[in-house]
């Protein structure tokens, strides 16, 4: 049976742990941020905007790819982990949100979603997956890492989230790179300079 969770058990696993999926300690979460980074590639993008940023651990290891990095996430609590784990970082401003209501306008030169779009149910995913490649800029970068292994509080089957989301991104920006495990997926795709591919 599906436990579908919502911003506030979000906000109530942040109040009961600074770091619920041990981001920071975990090899397993180290190496799939060694591969999030890869999709990013190595140069500075400029505008990066982070969607879902938890207690900031990977706001960190984006923060030298930006010039300005916009970090988002529902829960008040994680974000006051995050300012707080990237407090000498005058790089990133930490906002909050909720998806896809809240979706920053851009242009972004990267945006970064990892592990949250299959916390959104089917019509919210299309909506969030449609402010994404409006935020873009020309030229920018969309690096989408998420779990493939279904779970019960996911609103959206993991595989099937991954799948629509490459299928979507797929139709509109430009492959640039794939990793897959039989946990999680990478995705990486450019939006052409000028402008979405027909």
């Amino acid at each position: 049976m599906r436990r579908v969770i919502d911003p506030d058990g979000f906000e109530a696993l942040f109040q009961a742990e600074p770091d619920p999926w041990d981001y920071a300690a975990s090899s397993f979460e180290r190496q799939k941020r060694k591969v999030l980074l890869a999709g990013c590639g190595l140069r500075c993008r400029g505008r990066v905007l982070e969607l879902a940023c938890a207690n900031g651990e990977t706001s960190a290891a984006l923060s030298p790819l930006a010039l300005r990095l916009l970090a988002q996430d529902a829960s008040p609590t994680a974000l006051r982990h995050a300012e707080a784990r990237n407090a000498q970082s005058r790089r990133i401003r930490f906002v909050p949100g909720i998806l896809p209501r809240d979706m920053p306008r851009g242009p972004f030169d990267l945006i970064v979603a990892s592990e949250i779009l299959y916390y959104l149910p089917p019509r919210d995913l299309a909506a969030c997956l449609a402010g994404i490649e409006r935020a873009l800029a020309p030229g920018g970068r969309l690096v989408m890492l998420h779990h493939v292994l279904d779970f019960a509080d996911a609103a959206t089957r993991p595989a099937l989230a991954v799948r629509l989301a490459e299928r979507v991104a797929g139709r509109r920006l430009v492959p640039a790179l794939r990793r897959r495990t039989g946990r999680y997926a990478m995705a990486a795709f450019d939006k052409a300079s000028g402008g979405p591919r027909s």
